[in-house]
């Protein structure tokens, strides 16, 4: 059901940054094994919205002159009760492959200085106020807005042209 929800969530807003080089997002889906959260007939999910607007990493300006193939690097993130990012690491599994070379260390580190400044409308669990299950248990007058602490994977595309620098926004695919 998460997967069906993040896949619905578009990628944050890319603002012009003068000097940052190309810098796309999407969301990634959880890796395989991961901690699912069970959901009651009388519960629904409210998936986060990130608030807009939420910078972009920017584009190590170091590596511009070495005008680098694109580097894609991944990021997990932990978001709390409250919307805001309070932890951020490098995700490198299947889905998210390890930056190659040298400097995918330098990308990682952009990537995640970039997100613990997000904050997001917090992710929230909805219960029918009596416990009777509901289609959209969120709809019901009186429902009970549990906010829930959640994790989300994001996936980031470093890329220039000819050492020039701009910002894009990569489709999610949603």
């Amino acid at each position: 059901m998460l997967l069906a929800l993040a896949a619905c969530r578009s990628p944050p807003v890319v603002e012009e940054a003068a000097r940052s080089g190309d810098v796309g997002v999407s969301i990634v889906p959880p890796p395989a094994g991961a901690a699912a959260m069970p959901l009651r007939s009388d519960q629904a999910f409210v998936f986060p919205n990130l608030v807009e607007p939420a910078a972009m990493p920017e584009y190590p300006p170091d590596l511009l002159k070495l005008r680098l193939e694109p580097v894609v690097v991944c990021v997990e993130i932990d978001i709390d009760e409250t919307g805001k990012v309070f932890a951020a690491r490098p995700r490198v599994d299947g889905a998210c492959p390890a930056a190659s070379g040298e400097p995918g260390g330098e990308f990682a580190a952009a990537a995640n200085d970039a997100v613990l400044r997000w904050v997001y409308d917090p992710a929230l669990v909805c219960s029918t106020p009596d416990g009777k299950p509901a289609e959209d248990a969120c709809a019901v007058e009186g429902a009970v807005e549990t906010p829930t602490k959640i994790r989300l994977s994001y996936a980031f595309r470093f890329s220039q042209r000819d050492g020039k620098p701009s910002v894009e926004r990569l489709s999610d695919g949603g």
